[in-house]
C-alpha cells in the first residue's frame, strides 16, 4: 500500500487529477494480479525443471566427464555414447513426469 500512496503523491505533485490516478494505479493492480497468476501456474513446472536437472544432471555429472574422456576425439565412440545418453533421457524424461513436487 506503501508505493500507490507514493505514486500518488507524486501524481498530485504533478497536477493530475484524482480520477486518472485512481485509473492509473486501477490499470498497475490489473497488470500486477495478471503477473502473479502468471508466475503461481508456471512455479510448479519451473519447480519440476529443477528437480529433474539436480537429480539427473548434478548427480551424475562425474559420469558425464568420465564418459567424455573415454571418447578421446573418436566419432564412432562419441555416436555410441549419444545413443546410449539419448535412451536415458528418454527413461529419465518418462521418469521425471512421475516426481512428485
Amino acid at each position: 500500500m506503501n508505493r500507490s500512496i507514493a505514486i500518488r503523491e507524486l501524481f498530485l505533485d504533478n497536477g493530475l487529477p484524482e480520477d486518472i490516478i485512481k485509473y492509473i494505479l486501477e490499470c498497475e493492480r490489473k497488470i500486477s494480479f495478471k503477473e502473479q497468476i502468471y508466475e503461481w501456474t508456471h512455479l510448479p513446472m519451473i519447480v519440476k525443471t529443477e528437480k529433474c536437472k539436480r537429480f539427473f544432471y548434478e548427480d551424475y555429472n562425474d559420469r558425464f566427464l568420465m564418459e567424455i574422456q573415454d571418447v578421446q576425439g573418436r566419432f564412432d565412440v562419441l555416436k555410441e555414447n549419444l545413443e546410449i545418453v539419448k535412451i536415458i533421457k528418454r527413461n529419465n524424461h518418462s521418469y521425471g513426469n512421475s516426481l512428485r513436487y
